[in-house]
């Protein structure tokens, strides 16, 4: 027929692998030229085997899909990407339903190879992979740098440096008429008595032990921090001193009860605390001056207490 022959024509010069399957017996009815190039089994009938080498119905075959499409959604197209094992390539087919010049319907397809197109994906997907997990490793390293740069390294409190950046913020603030500021140091008794009895590894355990013991009890906006060896400094707001000193006999109770197992020994130890209220226009170093002598006050008279000066309220 002069109407098939123009048909094939134009489907012969599109740069693309073009086929036509009859939908009832999966007979190859058309095959363009680049198609026909290509084939497995050119004298094969069926598309399976003809087209791609198959020795059944291809898995990804859309007939039975398109027959639904048409009778229920009216839409007869549909696009599938599918790995093609025996070229080991991938391939995009652009699926419809036509009626043929002959009359049959057939299952009309256009055939791109994207393996190329996929391999850059694939590419581009593994370089995005490693450039996220460059970027995490990154982010992680600058955690870890900002913490060591603000954290004592053993306890995981405030350092020395972090605590005076924090503590002069709350000192700078201005106030609510009813709130103030208090400031306890905190001194583990005779803790040289301890690292030289039972080894330093055993003053780590207490040091550590001993801040997640203060931990428990810090409230909100709390600042806590280690400024040196067995010493500990707290900085606290509240409107009421009594709650203060209700919170630091708690640290210290607690304290009493940690248990360090060491060589078949329990060993325990206290610690001496000494509050102050922040008085207007102290500095945080003037504050903590005072806290320090009333905790060398509680050292000199009994060690493991809470030494203060404050009113009741």
């Amino acid at each position: 027929m002069q109407e098939n022959k123009l048909f094939e024509a134009l489907l012969d010069v599109i740069p693309f692998a073009a086929y036509a399957v009859d939908v009832d017996t999966y007979e190859v009815v058309y095959a363009n030229r680049l198609m026909s190039e290509n084939m497995y089994a050119p004298r094969d009938k069926n598309c399976w085997k003809k087209i791609f080498g198959q020795e059944e119905v291809c898995s990804w075959c859309t007939v039975e899909e398109l027959k639904k499409r048409e009778a229920v959604y009216k839409s007869e197209k549909l696009v599938n990407n599918f790995f093609d094992e025996v070229t080991d390539s991938w391939l995009q087919i652009y699926d419809e339903l036509v009626r043929w010049p002959d009359g049959r319907t057939v299952k009309y397809s256009i055939t791109v190879d994207i393996t190329e197109q996929k391999e850059i994906q694939a590419a581009m997907i593994t370089t995005h992979t490693k450039l996220a997990m460059q970027s995490q490793k990154l982010k992680e390293a600058n955690e870890k740098l900002e913490f060591m740069a603000k954290k004592d390294f053993l306890t995981a409190v405030n350092n020395r440096g972090n605590f005076f950046n924090l503590g002069e913020e709350i000192f700078a603030k201005i106030l609510k008429e009813d709130e103030f500021i208090f400031v306890a140091m905190f001194d583990l008794d005779k803790f040289k008595l301890l690292n030289d009895t039972y080894s330093h590894k055993v003053g780590d355990l207490a040091l550590q032990a001993f801040t997640k013991a203060v931990e428990k009890h810090l409230w909100e906006e709390d600042i806590f921090g280690r400024l040196g060896g067995e010493e500990f400094a707290l900085i606290s707001q509240a409107s009421c001193s009594d709650d203060i000193v209700q919170k630091l006999q708690k640290i210290r109770e607690e304290t009493e009860k940690i248990i360090i197992n060491h060589n078949n020994q329990e060993i325990s130890f206290t610690v001496s605390i000494g509050l102050v209220q922040k008085n207007e226009n102290e500095t945080l170093d003037m504050t903590l001056e005072k806290a320090d002598k009333e905790l060398y006050s509680a050292k000199d008279t009994g060690r493991n207490k809470v030494n203060f000066r404050i009113a009741s309220c």
